[in-house]
């Protein structure tokens, strides 16, 4: 009998851990020649010395992961991604959605390669601070 109810237990956790696993993953690249009303994240990516670093990819994200868990539910849309030039400035161009205006969150994440955390040098803009045509700024000095 107590193996039965474990299993029965086992199989339901199982079950809403399928169920509320899913996060919808989206390339929303609406708006990549940008032509109005536009959220702006530029800066320069600078090694500790001072050297830029030129090539980096950044990506801007938005996210709406509507549990305790990241990986328990939400989307997720790509909105936004380019490179640093020759002295390591960067910007990203992207349109806000009015429903990414009212939740959720923006990650802009250099892509480094030597970091255990994904997200190390990541700058977030939560939704009460989004706005479209507006310039935010976001300089990384890596190590």
């Amino acid at each position: 009998m107590k193996t039965r109810f474990l299993c029965q237990f086992g199989f339901l956790i199982a079950a809403l851990y399928c169920l509320t696993g899913c996060v919808e993953n989206q390339e929303d690249f609406i708006s990549k020649y940008c032509p109005g009303s536009c959220t702006e994240v530029s800066g320069r990516v600078v090694r500790a010395n001072g050297q830029p670093v030129k090539g980096m990819q950044l990506t801007a994200t938005w996210k709406n992961l509507r549990t305790f868990y990241e990986g328990m539910g939400g989307a997720t849309r790509k909105k936004a991604v380019t490179y640093t030039d020759a002295q390591g400035n960067y910007t990203l161009r992207f349109l806000l959605r009015d429903d990414e205006m009212e939740d959720g969150y923006v990650v802009i994440n250099p892509q480094v390669t030597n970091c255990p955390n994904p997200e190390c040098y990541a700058y977030t803009l939560y939704w009460d601070e989004l706005k479209r045509d507006t310039t935010y700024t976001y300089n990384i000095e890596l190590p």
